[in-house]
């Protein structure tokens, strides 16, 4: 009878021990979160393109998706409108003495990747296609709403 209580006991302890080393990691945030920025940035051919780019991140603060939205004026008429979903990063530059994010939207894709870096708390600014600031008198940075 010792042996069958002593086998029990052994056998549950192993079992405990097995169950609490497989902890889940917890949420950061319970909720997904969004962070929205807009602005207007500097068209060629057109008055501007008024620009809304919507970075969501998962429960665990990770980088999950993003939803760009630019519309294309002509005057103070929407000429064309555009949107765009898939994936984004983000990642630590260093500039100079400063550490920097960048976000990356379509990281998977070359031809369609945009890069922002955020450089102030409350902004972020369109970067060139070879992760560049651009070199202009025009605004390419769009505000946290």
């Amino acid at each position: 009878m010792k042996t069958y209580f002593a086998a029990a006991v052994l056998g549950s302890a192993i079992l405990v021990t097995g169950c609490q080393s497989q902890q889940t990691e917890e949420p950061i945030n319970p909720t997904a979160q969004k962070i929205i920025y807009s602005g207007m940035l500097p068209c060629a051919d057109c008055s501007g393109i008024r620009t809304t780019l919507t970075l969501y991140r998962d429960q665990y603060d990770n980088p999950s998706r993003f939803e760009l939205r630019e519309e294309y004026l002509s005057g103070s008429k929407v000429e064309l409108s555009a949107s765009e979903r898939g994936s984004w990063e983000s990642e630590k530059r260093l500039q100079g003495n400063m550490e920097y994010d960048v976000y990356t939207i379509n990281p998977d894709d070359p031809d369609a990747d945009r890069q922002y870096i955020k450089d102030a708390v409350n902004a972020i600014e369109q970067l060139d296609q070879n992760g560049n600031r651009i070199e202009s008198n025009m605004n390419y940075r769009l505000l946290l709403k």
